[in-house]
């Protein structure tokens, strides 16, 4: 799902057009031009530039010690886009970012995912399915089962339905044609495919990253993927998290999926946070984990 709160003042950035493997780019970079590292935020679903409030992390970069410049970037999911794509098109869409901020010479790259966001950087690190160029750190805010969360949304008679017809939709061949509105929850506003809906709402599905109800052997081959620096970064009363999800034992199952020592110690729930990270310090909160994070990648 998607945090969604927006900025609330004007901010100035430079605009990089940038090359893409199946169309035309630009990432906007928010900071000193010259710094020499790139953290680059990746929003969820319905996001996209400048959707979110990045003002508190934005201000932590300007530091001189950190030396970092924050960016953004369209991808073929942003806004209203999500319906007709894939985390597949969101890794090739990242991986041509990365490439072009090695070659105008950024050092060190740490990917950002937020709610969404999350599952695209456990993607990204399938080097099996992707030949994607190496990053130096990744960072988890507001991660949370998509598959999960839609009870929220849906009784299980409709949430069954909905994938009886996505299922049926994908097996006669119309995995691209729109799911027809009446099976999908009222929170999606634009069409969505079949494809789409599946893979965000159904057991093993593409984004089935983050449910609480799976097996210590699929949580090592994704997050057990993780080669570099992570922080996770969890809302502490997200509300896409159903509740009858223990949410510090799903926190501990995933960092014991991961290799030893490339979990930060930095990592843990954001204090009275919603899922969009706003509450009381929030925002600053974040920033000053990030920013701690960044100084030891």
């Amino acid at each position: 799902m998607s945090p969604a709160l927006h900025s609330v003042s004007p901010f100035q950035l430079t605009v990089h057009p940038f090359p893409s493997p199946t169309h035309g780019s630009c990432a906007y970079e928010r900071g000193p031009s010259s710094a020499r590292n790139a953290l680059v935020f990746i929003g969820g679903l319905t996001t996209g530039p400048h959707a979110t409030n990045l003002t508190a992390l934005a201000k932590m970069l300007e530091q001189p010690a950190v030396d970092y410049s924050l960016w953004e970037f369209r991808m073929r999911s942003s806004y209203s886009g999500f319906g007709y794509s894939s985390i597949a098109n969101d890794v090739e869409d990242t991986a041509a970012l990365v490439k072009y901020l090695r070659s105008i010479g950024k050092e060190k790259i740490v990917l950002m995912g937020a709610s969404t966001g999350c599952q695209d950087c456990l993607e990204y690190t399938d080097r099996d399915k992707y030949q994607t160029p190496p990053v130096d750190g990744y960072i988890l805010t507001s991660p949370v089962s998509d598959r999960e969360s839609i009870v929220l949304f849906m009784s299980p008679e409709e949430s069954a339905k909905s994938l009886q017809v996505a299922k049926d939709m994908i097996a006669d061949g119309r995995k691209d044609e729109p799911m027809p509105k009446q099976y999908l929850p009222f929170v999606f506003t634009t069409p969505v495919t079949a494809y789409r809906w599946h893979s965000l709402a159904a057991k093993g599905g593409d984004e089935d990253y983050l449910s609480s109800d799976l097996p210590p052997a699929t949580l090592a081959a994704t997050f057990g993927r993780l080669d570099k620096p992570v922080l996770i970064l969890p809302a502490g009363d997200d509300e896409l998290v159903p509740p009858a999800v223990d949410r510090q034992a799903l926190l501990g199952r995933w960092v014991a999926a991961c290799r030893p020592g490339v979990v930060s110690d930095l990592s843990g729930f954001v204090p009275g946070a919603d899922h969009a990270l706003v509450g009381d310090g929030a925002g600053e909160w974040v920033a000053g984990r990030v920013g701690g994070f960044l100084e030891g990648v």
